[in-house]
């Protein structure tokens, strides 16, 4: 159980606190931890939205599943990350999307009440928790800005340009395989690939795995709509 409370003290809503500081918060909370094995649903639109999760091990995929088949990866989610956090007091009954894991993973659950309880104990938690959303719901834009284009170059571009502001940097290490950026910008890996492979060779970028340098920031923009 202390490496829980350890693991959790990592998690942007309980950093803040020590270990010691933590074990006393969940005194009297009930909370579960479960293991999943790869591909299999953690939350679902079959499902009533009424728990937090919290990976503690593992990744998980957040995907869009259509009647017609086609899957959309909308985000992954890495150790310590939430799950479910936008959708959690949104006035739905279910889940809006399919949460699945990307490999066998461990997470902590939490039912709504429980949460509540937590908030009231430290409101910098629920602080931390409605700064979570915000920055989920920011995201969900840009991913609706980057699908809405018509171009696959400026859908790359607009994700790297997203990507060197959050990390302030030129460089980006990409959290996922191509695949899964390929997944995210709904285009073909293939296409992907030829794509940044015409953008290194116009010196706007080099990418090694899933390292991404930019060597030139106004050609990046200037693929950019707008």
């Amino acid at each position: 159980m202390d490496d829980v409370r350890w693991l959790l003290n990592r998690c942007c809503l309980f950093n803040h606190l020590t270990v010691e500081e933590t074990e006393k918060l969940f005194e009297d909370i009930t909370c579960s931890i479960k293991c999943y094995k790869k591909s299999e649903v953690i939350f679902s639109p079959l499902q009533p939205a009424d728990r937090l999760g919290v990976i503690l091990k593992g990744s998980i995929d957040v995907q869009k599943i259509f009647a017609s088949g086609k899957v959309i990866t909308v985000s992954r989610r890495l150790p310590y990350d939430l799950i479910a956090d936008a959708s959690m007091f949104a006035s739905i009954n279910c889940y809006p999307a399919t949460v699945s894991a990307r490999e066998n993973s461990h997470v902590w659950l939490i039912s709504k009440e429980q949460l509540l309880k937590i908030f009231a104990k430290d409101n910098r938690i629920m602080v931390k928790f409605l700064e979570s959303v915000s920055n989920r719901t920011l995201a969900l834009n840009n991913m609706v800005e980057i699908l809405s284009l018509n171009s696959v170059p400026a859908k790359i571009a607009y994700f790297l340009t997203m990507e060197q502001r959050k990390a302030n940097s030129n460089t980006i290490t990409l959290k996922f395989p191509k695949k899964s950026l390929a997944e995210q910008l709904n285009v073909s890996r293939p296409t992907l690939s030829r794509e940044l492979k015409k953008m290194q060779l116009s010196g706007i970028i080099s990418y090694h795995k899933r390292t991404i340098d930019i060597h030139s920031l106004e050609k990046l923009a200037d693929l950019c709509p707008g």
